[in-house]
């Protein structure tokens, strides 16, 4: 869903208008860069039947002092002198009341509190929440190209020759009629040819000349075979289009002495995922791998984009738009080259590849960045069609990694019973653009938390499950875990409607999804020594027992020495 790149483009300066700036790019030798384009326990540690809101604090209450129960007293071996029975007599004597010996009162340790239960699973389970970056490289070869504007303002208005008459107007459309005929259709007029598409599918090219004589207009058409005829204007046309209808009616074409152009290119997207196995299985969404995805359109697509890039700053200097504006000339503009180069171009030595990441964190050292080579296990669809219509489909691919050592899994729910209003949250990699905020941009790869609640359960026409929320979920959040209240992954973060002007809305799927197809692979989601292991440190670091704390991410080290966040407590504490 999403891209990011490494290095910096820094395109040359060009001076563009509407009819020239593409031969300007490509004359200039301008070759885009080579670039990188880069989405426990089964309960929550506690009582294990506690039912707590996301945005409470766990919290056990401090020691109650002594005397303020019942009986405490003497559960806690108060001392005191028998108090004297006063004995009867004919006159009374008072009787000396024996000093009370002071009851000492237990001193209360204090019980830490816990941190909220957003903040327990990120300390749980951001060592199993995978950031994943899929690569494709390979080397385009295209033709330089020319562009034009298919409607020459010059031809525009009415044109006659006895009782012939044809009009070419501004929406690219003509009609000619004359006694016995009226004809109309579409039409492109660039480079001395005139290209006429009738409404009834037939094409005829003429070579066209205008010529002005005095102020008498004239229009000279020429057919293949040499044969000529005139027109004389009697009607000036005018160009009405904005900006947007004149880059809608570019026409980029193969030059007519085309050179040769060669890039070698490194393209991909990113994304997020959790690790469910000791073993290295890992969950994420099928368009996050390219499941769906000729690895040959990934760097056309590049190409389109990076050629775009370089003319944006020149776009903004000569005309006047607004941002939306802006953008919607530069999406006309991308697809136009997009189209082109998979029509003109060829791509040889494609290679792709899938790798998972996650960031580890070396004592006295900066984070640094850890990834290990993984394999497409199996991946469904991420788009089906139905009844001619598209939709989303079950947009899930399993990979796996072998890291040399056990692996952190997160603990997998159930979302059945997931409703509207129920708090959850989703934990994952959104690109953002903050690297551009950061001397080390490594520090992006801490995982980002957003949380909300479940907007309601809709299905799809292809009669998918999904789950709508209002928490944020961007590109790069693709394939990471959604929780519920109790911290257990009941959801897979998939998608936003790209066509809804709204806010707030985002879809995932039910991690039913994903165990169906775990299930297919004969593989279940277990916790494993080592998971165990850490949960259990992190229980002692919860209650500030250091000692157990250091015993515990000591033998987690032992499991997996490159555990990125188990010496990071050990330290803390």
């Amino acid at each position: 869903m999403d891209e990011r790149e490494a290095d910096e483009l820094q395109p040359e300066s060009y001076s563009i208008g509407p009819l020239s700036f593409c031969p300007r790019i490509f004359a200039s030798g301008y070759y885009p860069n080579t670039l990188w384009d880069v989405t426990r326990s089964t309960r929550i540690m506690g009582d294990p039947d506690a039912t707590v809101s996301r945005r409470d604090l766990l919290r056990v209450g401090p020691a109650l002092a002594v005397g303020g129960l019942a009986g405490c007293s003497s559960l806690v071996g108060d001392s005191g002198t028998d108090t004297p029975v006063p004995t009867s007599t004919e006159t009374p004597t008072p009787t000396p009341t024996a000093t009370p010996t002071a009851t000492p009162t237990a001193t209360a340790t204090p019980t830490p509190d816990r941190p909220s239960i957003a903040r327990q699973v990120i300390q749980r389970d951001r060592a199993a929440i995978a950031h994943i970056y899929r690569s494709v490289t390979g080397e385009i070869t295209w033709p330089s190209l020319e562009s034009y504007n298919r409607v020459d303002p010059a031809l525009l208005g009415v044109w006659e020759t006895g009782d012939d008459q044809i009009e070419f107007t501004d929406s690219a459309e003509f009609n000619e009629s004359g006694p016995d005929y009226d004809n109309g259709g579409t039409y492109a007029a660039y480079d001395g040819a005139l290209y006429l598409t009738y409404s009834t599918g037939e094409e005829f090219t003429f070579g066209y000349e205008i010529r002005d004589d005095g102020g008498d207009v004239a229009l000279e058409l020429e057919n293949q075979s040499g044969q000529t005829v005139t027109f004389a204007r009697t009607r000036a046309g005018s160009d009405e289009r904005t900006v947007l209808e004149q880059f809608e009616d570019l026409i980029l074409v193969e030059a007519q002495n085309p050179e040769t152009q060669r890039q070698e290119l490194q393209a991909g997207n990113t994304g997020s995922g959790f690790v469910v196995t000791p073993e290295g299985h890992v969950v994420t969404n099928a368009h996050v791998v390219g499941a769906d995805e000729d690895p040959e359109y990934t760097l056309y697509y590049r190409l389109a984009s990076r050629t775009r890039e370089a003319i944006r700053s020149t776009l903004e200097e000569d005309y006047d738009l607004t941002d939306a504006e802006q953008a919607d000339v530069e999406e006309v503009f991308f697809d136009k080259l997009f189209a082109y180069y998979a029509d003109h171009s060829t791509v040889g030595g494609v290679e792709t590849s899938v790798s998972v990441l996650h960031g580890r964190t070396p004592p006295d050292e900066d984070l640094e960045v850890h990834s290990w080579s993984a394999t497409v296990e199996t991946a469904g669809t991420v788009r089906e069609t139905v009844q001619g219509e598209p939709t989303w489909g079950r947009d899930v691919a399993v990979l796996k990694v072998d890291a040399g050592s056990p692996l952190q899994t997160v603990p997998l729910g159930d979302s059945t019973d997931l409703g509207t209003g129920q708090d959850l949250f989703v934990v994952g990699y959104p690109d953002i653009g903050v690297q551009n905020l950061f001397e080390d941009r490594n520090t992006v790869l801490e995982p980002t938390l957003t949380s909300g609640v479940v907007s309601a359960r809709r299905t799809l026409n292809s009669g998918i499950e999904t789950i709508q929320t209002d928490a944020g979920i961007n590109g790069g959040n693709s394939g990471g875990p959604i929780y519920d209240a109790s911290g257990e992954v009941v959801g897979i973060a998939t998608f936003k409607p790209a066509d809804l002007d709204l806010e707030e809305v985002a879809f995932g799927l039910p991690i039913e999804t994903a165990t169906g197809f775990l299930g297919e692979l004969g593989v279940e989601n277990t916790p494993g020594e080592l998971t165990e292991t850490f949960r259990e440190g992190l229980n002692a670091y919860w209650r500030d027992d250091c000692e157990d704390v250091t015993n515990h991410m000591e033998a987690v080290l032992d499991i997996w020495p490159e555990h990125p966040y188990a010496r990071e407590f050990i330290e803390d504490c």
